[in-house]
């Protein structure tokens, strides 16, 4: 009869162990509870903030709080668990292998949206993995148009051809925004078919390593920086050495090493004009920079202006492409900006796309 009744009261132990499990088990690595009321809420974010600043905490004692995997517990931890208890997170699980796995430094990892997608189809978009902000504002005579955008893997910086083959013509943006899977936003590229100077490396790929001397040039990396050149900087044994995922042949390039506006370019439009620039913030953040121009409500920008708006701006680097009527920044719903007669049909674009709507 004793056997029988501990038998009994071990299932009974087992099955109420066993029905508190699944939340448990979801976030055991991720409790992230240090009041002691078995979730995670604002109160643990304080508290994590008092231990923070007192020196209490440790990842090696409660490898639970290292929420973005970073090896340490931090304010971004507390912001976190803050974020979570607010239901801005489902899965601290999910949250942690994706920040740490991104391009992203994890300061920035608020930029995402970590409950779905949100897309109101003008440019506004967020998941865990693609963030885009459209704002405009107002420089000199001229209205400009930007693109704040957020990846954590390099490719959803995508270029599309015309076409959908190398070489293969003119289309419009929309036409090529169609095309590619995922597409939030889109901007015009460096329309490389008017002169073919290398190098020419798109997604990955290189269809030209000629290395042209007498324009500036611009290189995204697979690790996500963007780096330009002068002109006459760039060598066979430079680009060899780097891991490049895309490249432009347009410029110039807008700011100096430390970020600051440049006064001279090698450009020979350089009179106010439509322009459309690549922002570099940082790893895993960039931005699209379109300027309206020639007409009565916006002049469009000189090349001297254009760098001072993106120092203006605060991009770490920055580089001018083709612009003029070539200019148009386009979302789902249609043009952000407003381009010139509509626009004009070309060859290349930049997209931001969301690789799992693929």
């Amino acid at each position: 009869m004793k056997k029988r009744t501990a038998t009994l009261i071990t299932i009974g132990l087992f099955i109420v162990l066993f029905m508190a499990a699944p939340s448990a088990a979801e976030e055991a690595p991720f409790c992230g509870d240090l009041t002691g009321d078995g979730i995670t809420s604002a109160a643990d974010a304080a508290a994590m903030l008092r231990g923070l600043a007192f020196g209490r905490l440790s990842a090696d004692d409660r490898p639970d709080l290292d929420f973005t995997y970073n090896g340490e517990i931090d304010g971004m931890d507390a912001r976190a668990a803050l974020l979570y208890a607010c239901g801005g997170i489902e899965s601290l699980v999910d949250f942690g292998e994706r920040v740490a796995s991104g391009l992203c430094d994890e300061s920035l990892f608020d930029h995402f949206s970590y409950t779905g997608i949100r897309d109101d189809g003008e440019g506004n978009y967020k998941s865990d993995t693609v963030s885009v902000t459209i704002s405009s504002g107002r420089v000199e005579t001229s209205n400009y148009h930007l693109a704040d955008i957020y990846v954590q893997d390099i490719a959803c910086m995508q270029t599309a051809f015309s076409g959908g083959v190398y070489r293969g013509g003119t289309a419009t943006v929309r036409k090529m925004f169609d095309a590619t899977s995922g597409a939030v936003i889109a901007m015009n590229g460096d329309y490389y078919t008017q002169h073919y100077y290398g190098p020419i490396i798109r997604n990955g790929i290189t269809y030209s390593d000629r290395i042209n001397r007498s324009w500036d040039i611009a290189v995204l990396l697979t690790n996500g920086e963007l780096l330009t050149y002068n002109y006459r900087e760039l060598t066979t044994e430079i680009l060899e050495g780097l891991e490049v995922y895309q490249s432009w042949v347009f410029g110039p390039a807008l700011l100096d090493a430390e970020g600051h506006a440049k006064t001279k370019f090698r450009s020979a439009v350089t009179t106010a004009n439509p322009r459309s620039v690549i922002g570099y913030y940082e790893p895993g953040h960039y931005a699209f920079l379109a300027v309206d121009g020639r007409s009565s409500k916006s002049k469009g920008l000189t090349m001297s202006q254009l760098s001072q708006l993106c120092e203006d701006l605060g991009f770490a680097a920055a580089y001018n492409l083709d612009g003029g009527q070539s200019s148009v920044l386009l979302s789902q719903d249609g043009p952000i900006n407003v381009p010139y007669r509509d626009g004009r049909p070309i060859s290349d674009v930049l997209v931001v796309c969301d690789l799992q709507e693929e």
